[in-house]
């Protein structure tokens, strides 16, 4: 078991439901009496309301005689969390020792960012890749400074390079369709990762596939919303899949069984669509967005990936391909290759969990966060859907 994998009250949505209002009221509190920010033991409340001696501490402490001078925050956005562009300014000592000027924040500003994340424990994902894991892999995706939660409001903040400035980045938005040298170029980065922390013991701090399915299926009514999804996205989906949402629901079980007990555990990224992806200014593929980095089997990020990226017809003709160049990789990273045929089986095997995620974000209740425009899920659903289809991923899990 995962380091997450705690007992759950029994009733946990009452459970839940004090957490929000304990959590609404330290808030309140927040506003009229903000934490103080002396140490990185501290957590700031978002990502503006910072100071000197507070960011020096964090970006200076291994530098003896460096220290911040001034800072800026010129904008930022608000979603899932809450993003802020942060500027940073040092004294010679700082500056002579190269420390990062351009970076931003992602913090739980909000009571639902909070509420949403938390209670999916993934508030620890970002801090957990960029300090623990991230410096040991030769990868292209952005380097992390610091991070923190505080567990009693669940306030956090990660601390991040600004690839966007630093690298020229541009996020790509999920709809668009990748060439197969960027589809080629995010499974090497994929490869890498996962062969340097095959099987490592380090890995037994993250939640497993399961664990994190039980996080999300325990504060939303996640099979009924997906039921809901597939006839909001009944356009896409192909008539041999359609109105068989239990099926698809038994394969998603079934298949993170596989990730979780089965398969040699591996450093996941946890949400590897197409829209985590972005391209550097020298036409380099990276990864971000790694708050629901987790532990299991290789296949969970590989499928994820190559099914909802890829259009349908570009997928057919490169995913034998595709295939074994990520296992190339993993083995030139240190991982355990498997053969072509049990990787085959895997990847198809292990479609449903993605095509899950995107009908439950389409198929959301009137009260649960608009999280992708509904142009993406169509998409992404499409794809996914497509995917099973064309592999008879049923036939692959034998249900």
């Amino acid at each position: 078991m995962s380091a997450s994998s705690n007992l759950r009250p029994a009733n946990y949505k009452l459970w839940l439901a004090k957490r929000a209002l304990s959590i609404g009221a330290q808030m309140i509190g927040e506003r009229f009496r903000p934490p103080e920010l002396r140490s990185r033991a501290d957590v700031p409340r978002n990502g503006t309301e910072l100071n000197e001696q507070w960011l020096t501490d964090v970006l200076c402490h291994e530098h003896p005689g460096a220290r911040v001078t001034s800072y800026a925050t010129p904008g930022g956005s608000v979603g899932t969390s809450t993003r802020t562009a942060l500027r940073v300014t040092y004294n010679a000592a700082g500056q002579d020792a190269g420390l990062p000027t351009m970076l931003f924040t992602k913090t739980t500003a909000q009571l639902s960012q909070r509420l949403v994340l938390g209670a999916a424990e993934v508030l620890h994902g970002e801090t957990n890749f960029y300090q623990k894991f991230r410096p040991a892999v030769t990868m292209e995706a952005p380097k992390g400074y610091w991070g923190g939660v505080d567990e009693s409001s669940w306030r956090s903040m990660i601390l991040m390079e600004d690839v966007a400035v630093t690298k020229g980045a541009q996020f790509i938005r999920p709809t668009t369709p990748l060439t197969r040298g960027q589809v080629e170029d995010v499974l090497l980065n994929m490869a890498a990762y996962h062969g340097v922390w095959w099987e490592a013991p380090e890995l037994k701090i993250l939640k497993n596939p399961t664990d994190h399915f039980n996080n999300v299926a325990q504060f939303i009514d996640f099979e009924r919303r997906c039921a809901v999804g597939m006839e909001r996205a009944k356009s896409v989906i192909p008539a041999q899949l359609y109105g068989q949402a239990d099926r698809l629901w038994r394969g998603t079980k079934k298949s993170l069984e596989i990730l979780t007990e089965v398969l040699p555990p591996t450093l996941l990224h946890g949400d590897s669509h197409a829209g985590q992806t972005y391209i550097t200014g020298n036409g380099r593929m990276g990864l971000g967005d790694w708050q629901a980095t987790m532990q299991g089997g290789w296949a969970y990020d590989y499928a994820y990936f190559v099914s909802s990226a890829c259009e349908p017809d570009d997928r057919r003709k490169w995913e034998r391909d595709l295939l074994e160049l990520y296992l190339e990789g993993l083995d030139g990273a240190g991982g355990k290759a498997p053969g072509f045929d049990e990787a085959w089986l895997r990847y198809r095997q292990c479609l449903f969990y993605p095509y899950s995620a995107w009908a439950f974000t389409i198929g959301r209740a009137f009260y649960q966060p608009k999280m992708q425009p509904v142009d993406v899920c169509l998409t992404i659903i499409e794809r996914i859907a497509t995917a099973i289809d064309d592999l008879d991923s049923f036939e692959a899990l034998g249900i």
